[in-house]
């Protein structure tokens, strides 16, 4: 398989470090965050990029916001980073057995912790370095068992499930609930 590196400046580069100029032929190509690549750097992706604006509807709204979005300085404190991941689940009950794949966007507090990401304004969250977590593996029977593995993705896997997740994060500053 292919690989695509996610440059920090939002920028794809195939395997020589070389910029790629059409984003079709890569989504399949499993990708390589660069050090320091960050929520930003997907924001700009989507800039350069514009036909992955059209691959979510989430994509447009995302891209339009950015310029209105502070330049710098938009990590909170106590999260570490934002990881990427794949879970798969086994469900033996009640049957029908199933099997769910799906990703996940969550925080890795500076303590090591998993945190929820989706009260956080994706405005705030734009310096935050995003990185693949390991894929977690469930099943669900007698006992719950997990494992976890090295996650590898794609890039159309990554940048609809980065998308997806922060649709949850769509609440405008303003309409936020105060005590």
């Amino acid at each position: 398989m292919d690989e695509v590196i996610l440059s920090k400046n939002g920028a794809l580069l195939d395997h020589a470090g070389g910029n790629v100029s059409d984003v079709l032929p890569v989504l399949g190509a499993r990708i390589a965050p660069e050090p320091g690549y960050c929520l930003r750097s997907f924001v700009h992706m989507l800039g350069r990029y514009p036909l992955l604006q059209r691959l979510s509807s989430f994509a447009p709204g995302f891209a339009a916001q950015s310029d209105a979005w502070p330049k710098d300085g938009c990590w909170p404190a106590g999260l570490e980073c934002m990881e990427f991941s794949r879970v798969v689940e086994i469900i033996g009950h009640p049957a029908p057995p199933r099997l769910e794949i799906y990703h996940t966007l969550r925080g890795r507090s500076t303590a090591g912790e998993d945190m929820e990401i989706k009260g956080y304004q994706v405005e705030t969250l734009l310096d935050v370095p995003l990185r693949l977590g390991l894929l977690r593996h469930v099943v669900f029977g007698d006992q719950v068992q997990e494992f976890r593995f090295e996650t590898v993705c794609n890039l159309f896997e990554f940048f609809e499930g980065v998308c997806w997740q922060l649709a949850f994060h769509g609440t405008p500053v303003e309409c936020a609930l105060r005590r």
